[in-house]
């Protein structure tokens, strides 16, 4: 074996059978999962060539498939030399997740599928051509014969393609059928996904050209990648209309910000305005970030206020309003239109949500920091901190994710109309706050004992809720004479 996988971690292959246990490739996986870097690297390329050489005795799949998770993190291109596999499933790698989005109702293929699609081909639809195109590959790959390359490469994505678009049409009409490759495949998810391989390798070419023209990362998706993209969307709806789609598909999984893909969408159906896009065949883009957006609303409903995770609730409302402002960023919304509709419908419910939810914040607020009449005076008796118990930590806890939470809506609501409530609720706070801390300060300045130990908790309590909120300055200030207090 080639000095590169022998310099890698010590392995014992020796007893392992080419078919391991369950709990044994579990056991593989976890091990893998554990190396560096350079080390997956260097361990996937020398396996990738000794399996291409024909050395026996070692499992390839089976660390070659704990390998592929890391591998598929990396950036930049794939280490090693492409093997059969590989090049079978290079036109679909952009569209390759480990599990589908619910927001994509087509342009997603999971990595599990394709070990099965593969076994698939080799036993039951290509059991006498596979292994010679396998060995063409492999042999142009090994002689470094490009042009020979290319063109094996091509055959087997057409001959694999047509071998899978028939057996389904087969499919369609024996129920038997369809069950047996379900079960090969995964169930029905694997059969939809072994569907949208055969879509794509109808395009392969131009699915390989797109990944050489573009960034495999795209922060902004300007004009002339748009015009690139453009171009492989017209010339695939030439060859295999029913594939074009899956050319904005894989540019959308090169982007930053998904929503950007809808200037690819603006720039096909030579229109601007959502009414339009909306009842093109580009409309799918825009869909899928409406869903999410109503989805995120649809979540946070069903939560019983007072009950919700506020941490959650907070990530959930970035990214509403980061998919909101992006989507409606890219396109005209019309106020009327279907589309226009449903943003302003998840907005004003999202909106709701969060009022709803910093309504209960000012009493939160007044547990944690607890006040107590002054004498037999009624409800017009005058307040002062109650300090005669320590802080409930359980309480503080509650307060402290909440004004976490209000500072950070402040910075995020604007555009969904939560803004003005949050302002209101955070000036009601304030207000609390100011008045508690003078008040504090004089427990703190004449109480003795106990009572000052615990004024001096308090202290701590409420700098810290003023950092939450983004106002350091006035904590540091609150520090300052509370030091100033307790020496009188």
């Amino acid at each position: 074996m080639g000095g590169g996988l022998m310099a890698s971690p010590r392995i014992q292959f020796g007893s392992m059978s080419t078919k391991p246990d369950v709990s044994l490739n579990q056991k593989l996986t976890e091990y893998l999962s554990t190396l560096p870097t350079k080390t997956v690297v260097k361990l996937a390329s020398g396996l990738e060539r000794e399996r291409m050489r024909g050395t026996q005795g070692l499992p390839y799949r089976e660390i070659l498939e704990g390998l592929r998770p890391i591998l598929a993190k990396l950036k930049g291109p794939r280490p090693g030399k492409a093997d059969p596999i590989r090049k079978f499933c290079q036109p679909f790698e952009d569209l390759l997740v480990n599990e589908h989005s619910r927001y994509m109702p087509q342009g997603q293929i999971q990595r599990a599928t394709i070990m099965r699609v593969w076994r698939w081909l080799e036993k039951d639809l290509l059991p006498d051509a596979m292994p010679d195109l396998a060995r063409r590959i492999i042999d142009h790959t090994l002689k470094g014969d490009q042009l020979s390359l290319d063109a094996s490469v091509a055959v087997l994505h057409a001959t694999t393609a047509a071998a899978i678009r028939e057996a389904l049409a087969e499919a369609r009409k024996d129920v038997a059928m369809k069950r047996r490759i379900e079960e090969q495949l995964g169930g029905e998810s694997g059969l939809e996904d072994v569907s949208e391989i055969a879509d794509v390798l109808d395009i392969a070419p131009l699915m390989l050209t797109l990944q050489e023209s573009l960034p495999r990362k795209i922060a902004d998706f300007d004009e002339g990648m748009i015009s690139v993209a453009r171009d492989l969307y017209e010339a695939a709806s030439e060859m295999a209309p029913d594939s074009a789609l899956y050319i904005p598909f894989a540019v959308m999984s090169r982007l930053t910000d998904s929503w950007q893909i809808l200037r690819l969408a603006r720039r096909i159906a030579h229109q601007r305005n959502d009414m339009l896009i909306s009842r093109s065949e580009m409309a799918v883009l825009g869909e899928m970030h409406l869903v999410e957006l109503e989805d995120i609303t649809q979540s946070v409903e069903t939560l019983r206020p007072g009950h919700i995770d506020l941490d959650d609730l907070l990530k959930k409302t970035e990214r509403f309003v980061r998919v909101s402002k992006g989507f409606t960023g890219e396109i005209d919304i019309r106020r009327y239109g279907e589309w226009g509709q449903r943003v302003l419908a998840a907005r004003a419910r999202m909106s709701a949500v969060i009022s709803q939810e910093i309504s209960r914040f000012e009493n939160e607020l007044n547990r944690a920091l607890p006040l107590q009449q002054i004498g037999a005076y009624g409800r017009g008796a005058p307040l002062r901190p109650d300090v005669a118990r320590a802080p409930d930590e359980l309480r503080v806890a509650r307060a402290r994710k909440c004004l976490h939470f209000l500072h950070g809506a402040i910075g995020v609501t604007e555009s969904i109309g939560a803004l003005s409530h949050c302002k209101s609720v955070l000036a009601q706070i304030t207000t609390y706050l100011a008045s508690y801390e003078d008040r504090l300060l004089e427990e703190i300045r004449n109480a003795r004992g106990p009572e000052r130990a615990h004024a001096q908790l308090y202290l701590d309590i409420v700098a810290g809720f003023r950092d939450e909120l983004g106002a350091a300055d006035e904590a540091n200030v609150l520090r300052r004479r509370a030091a100033i207090a307790a020496q009188g």
